[in-house]
């Protein structure tokens, strides 16, 4: 499975896995599972980061490839077929970067794993 973490997934995938549900600890778990990170995220984080609404050990540009590297988490930069995919959304939620991610799983053939209720009104597999 391809497997698209929302933003603070990722962050309880580093630091609170208590957080995710059994059926989401089994899917990360499992082996055949290629976990991805959007670029979308990587802005959010930076952007919270920034504006002092997460607190991280490190800077974004060093905690987040750290992370991704210890976790095997795979970038997905932001493609044309997102922009596409994000004009082609009902406009179901106000949250700009949960749309770039429900479109970059559509372009990409990815589920999402997020426990965020807005993302689950949206055309896409998800997973928590």
């Amino acid at each position: 499975m391809r497997l698209l973490l929302d933003t603070f997934p990722f962050v309880w995938l580093t630091s609170e896995p208590v957080r995710f549900t059994r059926k989401a600890t089994e899917v990360l778990s499992d082996s055949s599972t290629e976990l991805f990170l959007s670029d979308a995220s990587a802005l959010e984080l930076c952007l919270k980061y920034g504006d002092g609404s997460l607190k991280m050990p490190q800077a974004p540009r060093r905690w987040i490839e750290k992370q991704r590297k210890l976790w095997h988490v795979n970038m997905v930069p932001l493609r044309r077929e997102t922009y596409y995919r994000l004009s082609e959304l009902p406009y179901n939620h106000d949250d700009a970067i949960d749309r770039m991610l429900v479109a970059t799983a559509l372009a990409e053939d990815m589920s999402i794993l997020t426990a965020d209720e807005e993302i689950r009104k949206y055309p896409v597999t998800t997973i928590w």
